[in-house]
């Protein structure tokens, strides 16, 4: 290698460790595993081995409380005899919800890439 192309791979070496993480497009592969192309290079398949999918991202469940301070004058009908009852407000505590919006084959995603390309990150999709 001669003096100038060393120069050149140090100063790119330099300027790439100045940047620890780089955002970059890539498509869903496969699901199950999980794998990843990068719009960067199409042929390259990233491994399930190095993916890290952000947890929205996946099928899952979490508790919360819902509430709301005014549902509206709505009436509902019930009981024997049958009568009404005003709904001024709702509140669910320990709401179960479930999350059902998993990454697809062939969805888009922004990823982010830790310099060396060990690690991949799936933040979003879009």
């Amino acid at each position: 290698m001669s003096i100038g192309q060393t120069i050149k791979k140090m100063a790119k070496e330099a300027v790439d460790a100045s940047k620890p993480l780089q955002f970059v497009e890539g498509v869903i592969h496969s699901i199950s595993p999980v794998q990843l192309r990068l719009k960067q290079n199409d042929k390259l398949i990233i491994p399930s081995d190095f993916i890290h999918v952000a947890r929205h991202l996946t099928q899952h469940t979490r508790t919360a409380t819902i509430s709301t301070g005014s549902v509206g004058e709505k009436m509902t009908l019930a009981g024997d005899p049958e009568h009404a009852h005003n709904i001024h407000s709702i509140t669910l505590n320990n709401a179960t919800i479930h999350f059902s919006n998993a990454l697809q084959t062939g969805d888009k995603v922004m990823v982010a890439v830790i310099q060396g390309g060990q690690s991949f990150f799936i933040i979003d999709k879009f």
